[in-house]
C-alpha cells in the first residue's frame, strides 16, 4: 500500500500538486486539470470509437480499449485527488485507488502474456523478456510473503 512517504520520494513534492504550485490558477486545486482530463478522454473515446468501426485488427482493438480504460480509471483518481484537497481531505487516500487499479492491470496483462506465450507471439528472443522474467520473480517472492500472512 501506498503511504505518505511514498508521495514524498518524488523530488520538490508530488508532481499533481507541483504542478498547481508552479502558477495554475488558484480558483480551485485541480480545475484545469480536470478540464484537460475530460477533454482528452473525449478526444480518446472518439478515436476508439473510429478504430472500433474500421478493419483494425481486433487485438489492437482490444489492447487500445484497456489502456483507454487505464487513462480513465487514472484521470478519474487525478480528480478525486483535487477535489480531497480542496475540501480539506486527506487526498492521499485516493492513492490506495491506483494501487488497486495496477493489480488488476498487471493481473490483466499478465493474462495476456500467457496467451502471447502460448501463441509464441513472445519467444526467448523478445525485447526485455529477461527483465521482465527477474521482476515477476521479485513480485512473486513479494506476494507470496504477503500472500502467506493474509492467511
Amino acid at each position: 500500500m501506498l503511504s505518505r512517504s511514498s508521495a514524498q520520494a518524488y523530488p520538490g513534492g508530488h508532481p499533481l500538486i507541483s504542478q498547481e504550485k508552479r502558477g495554475a490558477p488558484q480558483e480551485r486545486p485541480g480545475t484545469n486539470v480536470g478540464t484537460r482530463l475530460d477533454a482528452v478522454i473525449t478526444a480518446l473515446s472518439e478515436a476508439q470509437h473510429l478504430a472500433s468501426s474500421s478493419d483494425l485488427d481486433a487485438r489492437f482493438q482490444a489492447e487500445f480499449r484497456c489502456a483507454l480504460d487505464h487513462v480513465r480509471d487514472t484521470a478519474s483518481a487525478v480528480q478525486r485527488w483535487f477535489e480531497a484537497h480542496a475540501k480539506s481531505r486527506d487526498p492521499y487516500a485516493v492513492l490506495l485507488t491506483l494501487a488497486i487499479q495496477r493489480v488488476h492491470r498487471a493481473t490483466q496483462l499478465a493474462k495476456d502474456l500467457s496467451l502471447d506465450l502460448q501463441n509464441m507471439d513472445v519467444t526467448v528472443e523478445t525485447d526485455g523478456l529477461q527483465d521482465l522474467y527477474q521482476t515477476i520473480g521479485q513480485l512473486h517472492r513479494q506476494l507470496e510473503v504477503l500472500c502467506r500472512r493474509g492467511k
